[in-house]
C-alpha cells in the first residue's frame, strides 16, 4: 500500500509545475495519493516554508512524506535531503527548510531525537533527463514516489550527520517579562511569535500584557470572536505559539509588523 505525499512549494497556483510533479509522482507510483499543503509560500522564503511545514506536518499520520521545494539555490552544490523524525519523512532541499520539523520539539511535540538524515544521490530513482532547473519534477518528485511505493531512505543515499540550518530564536523569561520575536506572517496578516504556550503556563491569561510595535494588549483571549472587529487581540494559536491579530483585519498592516519584530510579555511577579 502506497503512502501519502503531501507538496509544499512556492511555484504558485497560477503554475503548471505543481501538476507536473504530481504526473511524475503517478508515473512512478500510480497508487499514491498526493495532498496539496500549499503553493503559496512566498516566492524564495525558505524560513515561511520551513514553519508552515513544521506546523502543518503533525496534523498527518505517521509515515506520511513530505515533499517540500522552496530551492532559490536549485542547480547549485546544495544537497537534496530525506529525513526521517516523529514517524513522518520529509524531502527537501538543504537550504535550511528542514531547520523547524527537524529540531526535535519545537513544532514536534512530544517527540524528541534522534532524526535520521540522508543525502540523496542515487540517480536510480531521478528521472533520466534532469532539469537543472527543475528538480522539483526531476529529482524530488520520483524519489517520493519511490518512497510511497516502498523504497527505504538508506536506499537513496548515505545517511549524514548535518544539515544546513538558519538560527532558530529562542524566546527570554526573567523576573516579570518574556522576550520574544515575530516568527512567522500567515496570510491573514496575523503575526506568530516564537513563544510558545508552554512559556505562558500558570499565568492568569488576565493578567498578561503583549507589547509589540508600540501597542499594548491587555490580557489573552481565546478566539477573535472574542473581541469587536478592528480590535487588537493576543491568543495562542493552533501552532500552539502566541499570536497577535486584529480581528478581520490585518495585524502585519496595522502594526507595520514583520518577521523579527520584538514581542514582549509582561505578567505580575508574585
Amino acid at each position: 500500500m502506497s503512502r501519502v505525499i503531501t507538496l509544499l512549494t512556492d511555484f504558485g497556483v497560477e503554475s503548471t509545475y505543481p501538476a507536473q510533479m504530481k504526473g511524475v509522482i503517478l508515473g512512478r507510483c500510480p497508487s499514491a495519493t498526493i495532498i496539496d499543503l500549499s503553493h503559496g509560500v512566498p516566492r524564495h522564503n525558505v524560513r515561511a516554508a520551513a514553519f508552515m511545514l513544521a506546523s502543518t506536518a503533525r496534523a498527518f499520520p505517521p509515515e506520511t512524506i513530505h515533499l517540500a521545494v522552496v530551492d532559490p539555490q536549485v542547480g547549485g552544490p546544495r544537497r537534496v535531503l530525506a529525513a526521517e523524525t516523529c514517524g513522518q519523512v520529509f524531502v527537501a532541499p538543504d537550504n535550511g527548510l528542514l531547520t523547524l520539523a527537524s529540531c526535535g520539539g519545537f513544532m514536534c511535540e512530544g517527540c524528541a531525537p534522534p532524526v535520521r538524515f540522508y543525502s540523496v544521490e542515487n540517480r536510480a530513482y531521478f528521472r533520466t533527463e534532469v532539469s537543472s532547473t527543475f528538480h522539483g519534477r526531476d529529482i524530488f518528485a520520483p524519489v517520493a514516489a519511490a518512497l510511497s511505493c516502498g523504497a527505504k531512505l538508506a536506499d537513496l543515499g548515505p545517511e549524514v550527520d548535518s544539515i544546513t540550518r538558519f538560527n532558530v530564536p529562542t524566546p527570554d523569561r526573567q523576573a516579570g517579562a518574556i522576550r520574544g520575536e515575530v516568527l512567522y506572517l500567515d496570510p491573514f496578516g496575523n503575526l506568530v511569535t516564537n513563544i510558545p504556550a508552554t512559556m505562558l503556563e500558570g499565568i492568569p491569561p488576565e493578567t498578561l500584557g503583549v507589547q509589540i510595535s508600540g501597542a499594548l494588549i491587555r490580557g489573552l483571549s481565546k478566539s477573535y470572536n472574542d473581541v469587536p472587529a478592528g480590535w487588537l487581540l493576543a491568543y495562542v494559536g493552533s501552532a500552539g505559539l502566541l499570536e497577535v491579530a486584529v480581528n478581520r483585519q490585518s495585524a502585519a498592516s496595522r502594526l507595520g509588523a514583520d518577521v523579527e519584530t520584538p514581542v514582549r510579555v509582561t505578567f505580575p511577579v508574585a
